[in-house]
């Protein structure tokens, strides 16, 4: 899986400089290059794209973490708003993976989405160093490319969205025939902290770099979350309080990232936490620029 919570200060310098020479994208080694830059909260948030709003808050020092916590709100109902989880790559099934590992920045600029983060856990063919882009690689829960189910994996509890993008986080495992055959996207997860709108009383206190996702299905709206310092409890209280009901943790340690596209208002493109290691699957959105006439 790719976790890596104790991993050193030279592997991670040497693998950055690796990642820098093949190419990132707008994805830079551990750039903030954008929302908490200013020293100062934004826990209201600001829109950048149609339906797309963003906001950053600095924590308060605590057991369960402290630094940066980031966050974005994606309205499903707004026109332009879609998604994206990335496809299977025919070159890694004729090896017999299912993807070639790609940093979030650069499948970003690719797939020219609005936000994007590291998705599902993952393994990958090389364990000997970190990963690398190009790595054969396979994903370790379910996923859903645009109707196209990755595999089944007992474990996985599956957030999904149909082909009006309305969101669904499936309470139990394994993934549920009816929702894969109804599923467009999906990502999946290895547990829910947060059901409607509580966080479960025996979530982990430990923190460590986080990603999550949590929706509120009533408002139709997404979150979108990622913190380099921060317990899954609080994290996903966090997310209850910006008003999601229902969520779950990502692949995380050194996995997690978050990226914002060209064309953001107010925010600098570029990676506003992590981005120095490929993953497995992408989790993005795609959305309509605010000055789009």
């Amino acid at each position: 899986m790719a976790d890596f919570p104790n991993q050193t200060t030279v592997i991670r310098l040497i693998a950055a400089a690796v990642l820098g020479v093949v190419g990132l994208g707008s994805a830079l080694p551990f750039a903030a290059r954008s929302g908490c830059e200013d020293g100062q909260n934004h826990p209201i948030g600001s829109e950048i794209f149609e339906g797309v709003t963003y906001g950053c808050d600095q924590l308060t020092r605590t057991k369960e973490g402290s630094g940066r916590f980031h966050w974005v709100r994606v309205d499903l109902a707004s026109p332009g708003v879609e998604l994206y989880v990335t496809p299977e790559d025919p070159t890694a099934v004729s090896q017999g993976w299912q993807y070639r590992l790609r940093s979030v920045g650069s499948i970003l600029d690719q797939e020219d989405l609005a936000v994007a983060i590291n998705a599902s856990l993952f393994t990958w063919k090389s364990k000997w160093r970190p990963p690398l882009p190009g790595d054969f690689a396979k994903g370790v829960e379910t996923v859903v490319a645009d109707h196209v189910v990755s595999h089944i994996w007992e474990h996985t509890y599956l957030l999904w969205f149909d082909d009006q993008l309305t969101p669904h986080l499936q309470a139990s495992n394994p993934p549920a025939a009816t929702a894969l055959a109804q599923a467009k996207w999906a990502v999946g997860g290895q547990g829910i902290g947060l059901r409607q709108g509580k966080v479960w009383s025996g979530s982990d206190r430990s923190p460590d770099a986080r990603t999550a996702v949590a929706i509120d299905g009533l408002q139709k709206h997404l979150f979108l979350a990622v913190a380099s310092h921060i317990s899954p409890r609080r994290m996903l209280q966090k997310l209850a309080d910006l008003g999601a009901a229902d969520g779950m943790l990502l692949d995380g340690g050194s996995s997690s990232s978050m990226v914002i596209g060209e064309g953001a208002k107010g925010i600098s493109a570029g990676s506003v936490y992590g981005g120095w290691q490929p993953v497995a699957t992408h989790f993005g959105v795609r959305a309509r620029p605010l000055d789009a006439s």
